[in-house]
C-alpha cells in the first residue's frame, strides 16, 4: 500500500499530534485517508490506497497539496 511522509514543524522543531489527512480530489480516486496524528518528530506516515493528486490538511485546516505518494514539510 502506498505510504505519504507529512512532516509538521514550528520555529524549525517538530510538532506533535497535528492531526493529519489528506484528500484525494482525482477523477477517480476520491475521499479522505485515515487521520493520523504526527509522532515526536513531527511526523504522520499516512497509508493510503488512492495515487495521485492529494490536499493536506492539518487538524482540519487545507495546508497544500502534493501528487501522492510523497513526502513534504509543513510549517505553522
Amino acid at each position: 500500500m502506498p505510504q505519504s511522509k507529512i512532516t509538521v514543524l514550528k520555529n524549525g522543531r517538530p510538532v506533535v499530534n497535528i492531526k493529519v489527512t489528506l484528500e484525494f480530489v482525482g477523477v477517480v480516486n476520491m475521499g479522505f485517508t485515515k487521520a493520523i496524528f504526527t509522532n515526536e518528530n513531527g511526523i504522520a506516515l499516512i497509508s493510503h490506497a488512492s495515487n495521485g493528486k492529494a490536499i493536506v490538511y492539518l487538524d482540519g485546516r487545507r495546508w497544500g497539496e502534493l501528487f501522492a505518494p510523497n513526502e513534504d514539510v509543513y510549517y505553522i
